[in-house]
């Protein structure tokens, strides 16, 4: 794997939640908050949330309130944790760096937490154990370990957006398409080892294994954004921000499925070293590319 790479794993968040869980006192909640896997998910939060005002104690008590048996969340939990600690990093870190520049090197900490969401915030990430999935299947824990890698390795390079300032269209479509990029990386980065390990049933996959729904998702995606594009300088107004919803909101997930199918549009023309060369320099780039290549699906009638 060339260069040295550095990827901890933090369970101090996860830790403290369990314990909390078990044990509801006053301090073990402010240990709760105050650990740095928490407080990496609580500044997440605010970021992708656009949310200044919630606390952290408020942010957690909520988080803990979805969680109706908490009994049941430790025992997953712990054996999803199990499943990672067996998983080496050769099974699952050569398909992260596949796709990131040449030399890449992390320098990441893995978050382990109980509740909030699988996330990347800098160079960092997180995982939410108690995600459903990976109840269900242990080996989703590592392919969405890999998708928030991929984001990490993006972000060494690109600058993570404000997502409140946008002032006009044009720069509101500049966001939307960092985070198509951005997502669009993360679906595809795992994609191998689902295949190789038969494991294609998330929605995402699904949608992208069926031609007509991802031309469905082609079309709609672009739609919305030849929308904020044809009036660039139109000034923002609060209602707009509500676009992000529109492109992330499942059932569609919009940047996500389009995000991957693009790249795999520019990984098919202009081969695997483009496409991770691409990231270095960013979404501008990785669209520029995208769009001087014919893609087969938008060309359909």
């Amino acid at each position: 794997m060339g260069a040295e790479q550095r990827i901890t794993f933090d369970s101090s968040g996860l830790d403290a939640t369990i314990n909390y869980l078990k044990y509801r006192t006053r301090d073990n909640f402010r240990v709760l908050v105050a650990t740095r896997g928490n407080d990496f998910a609580f500044r997440h939060y605010q970021w992708s949330n656009m949310d200044t005002r919630t606390t952290a104690k408020e942010f957690w008590a909520g988080v803990l309130a979805k969680i109706p048996d908490w009994e049941a969340a430790i025992g997953h939990v712990s054996a999803v944790r199990e499943h990672l600690q067996k998983q080496g990093q050769a099974m699952w870190l050569p398909g992260v760096l596949e796709y990131l520049p040449r030399g890449h090197t992390f320098d990441a900490t893995v978050y382990l937490n109980l509740g909030y969401d699988n996330i990347a915030y800098g160079e960092d990430v997180a995982l939410n154990l108690n995600h459903a999935p990976f109840h269900v299947d242990h080996h989703e824990a590592v392919y969405y370990l890999m998708h928030e890698l991929a984001h990490a390795g993006y972000l060494k390079y690109n600058k993570i957006p404000n997502l409140t300032t946008p002032r006009t269209w044009s720069e509101l479509a500049a966001n939307v398409m960092f985070l198509t990029n951005l997502e669009g990386m993360g679906v595809l980065t795992p994609l191998r080892l689902r295949k190789k390990e038969a494991r294609l049933g998330d929605p995402d996959y699904v949608a992208l294994g069926d031609p007509a729904e991802r031309k469905r998702r082609v079309n709609a995606y672009f739609e919305e954004l030849e929308r904020l594009e044809s009036d660039p300088d139109r000034t923002v107004e609060e209602g707009d921000l509500e676009i992000y919803d529109r492109f992330s909101e499942r059932p569609h997930r919009l940047w996500y499925v389009v995000g991957c199918h693009m790249a795999q549009v520019i990984e098919a023309s202009r081969g695997v070293d483009a496409l991770r060369e691409l990231v270095r320099f960013g979404s501008q780039d990785f669209f520029e590319a995208y769009r001087g290549i014919q893609d087969p699906v938008r060309s359909l009638v």
